[in-house]
């Protein structure tokens, strides 16, 4: 997947990229730096998942947003799941 780039007023971007590896079922959101480093995570979106012996199990169905709201610390400050609408058709 493709980075998606938004530049901010003050020579920061908004990045969005999905992870790789492993963890490729996440997508990260942040800032990038001027200089192309990438700076400050914002949120992380990933489906939810239970572990089940050594097996990662997903849920199809239902997401999580780790959200990170305190500038003064790495780790995330809110987590929210989300549930999939159901389709009206």
């Amino acid at each position: 997947m493709g980075k998606i780039v938004i530049p901010l007023s003050n020579s920061y971007k908004l990045v969005a990229e999905q992870n790789e590896g492993e963890f490729d079922k996440e997508l990260y959101v942040g800032i990038e730096s001027p200089e192309g480093s990438y700076y400050q995570d914002l949120v992380i979106v990933r489906p939810t998942y239970k572990l089940h012996k050594e097996e990662v199990l997903f849920d199809a169905d239902k997401f999580e947003i780790l959200a990170f709201g305190d500038e003064s610390r790495e780790d995330f400050t809110n987590k929210f799941t989300v549930s999939l609408r159901p389709d009206e058709e």
